[in-house]
């Protein structure tokens, strides 16, 4: 008899735990589920389950939490990311240099890579960037690589090359295409390894580019509307 694959009714409304940086406040009952081990971390299925990796919530004091999740037999598991030679093929495709890149990875230090190439970034206050992340999965489908920059107390959206002509005047948001730059560290450098560059530049979701490399700029502009009349 095969086994029942049917996902519970809330996975389309819980987001892939993995991928997302969920302060517990925000942590709906599925979400709980799925960092429960109870549901697949990625899908919400509940059937052939297997060990996943870990998922990562921050604590009110500035710490974090790891989670021992499960994923079912077709998701990936954490470990199932974009490797380091992947992630230079992706940088240098938008422009950086490959002897800067490998230089730079080495000695944890963040990369410039040109904007408007590959992608346009969204610039956010750290506690809008922060509340954005935790409820963008009832925006858009996947979320793509979203950087933490405590020196400026920011969080970068990477969205779809041409964004930023066409982004409207928010207050407090800057959209920044061609002619730009933004500082990447490594793939290594996240909230889900524990680590930070030099700078202290960190990934806040999973470094995915063959998956998810941008995060839809419609979306995040919904959402964004959304978010800042309540502040």
């Amino acid at each position: 008899m095969a086994p029942n694959t049917t996902k519970p009714a809330n996975v389309q409304h819980a987001p892939d735990v993995l991928s997302f940086f969920l302060p517990l406040a925000w942590v709906s009952l599925g979400a709980q589920r799925r960092l429960d081990g109870r549901e697949c971390a990625r899908c919400g299925s509940t059937a052939g389950l297997r060990p996943g990796g870990h998922a990562v919530t921050p604590t009110p004091d500035g710490g974090s939490l790891g989670w021992a999740v499960r994923v079912c037999q077709t998701c990936p598991p954490a470990s199932a990311t974009c490797d380091n030679a992947a992630a230079v093929a992706w940088v240098v495709a938008a422009g950086a240099v490959e002897d800067d890149v490998l230089t730079a990875w080495r000695w944890r230090r963040s990369v410039s890579v040109p904007t408007g190439r590959l992608w346009d970034v969204v610039r956010v206050t750290r506690s809008v960037g922060l509340t954005i992340l935790s409820r963008l999965p009832q925006h858009v489908r996947a979320v793509g690589p979203v950087l933490e920059v405590p020196a400026r107390e920011t969080v970068e959206f990477l969205v779809p090359r041409g964004t930023a002509a066409t982004w409207p005047g928010v207050r407090g948001v800057f959209c920044v295409g061609a002619g730009g730059a933004s500082r990447l560290p490594s793939p290594g450098m996240s909230v889900t390894e524990g680590r930070r560059a030099r700078c202290g530049r960190r990934w806040l979701t999973r470094l995915e580019p063959h998956r998810t490399p941008t995060t839809h700029g419609g979306g995040l502009l919904e959402c964004l509307l959304t978010e800042l009349p309540r502040r």
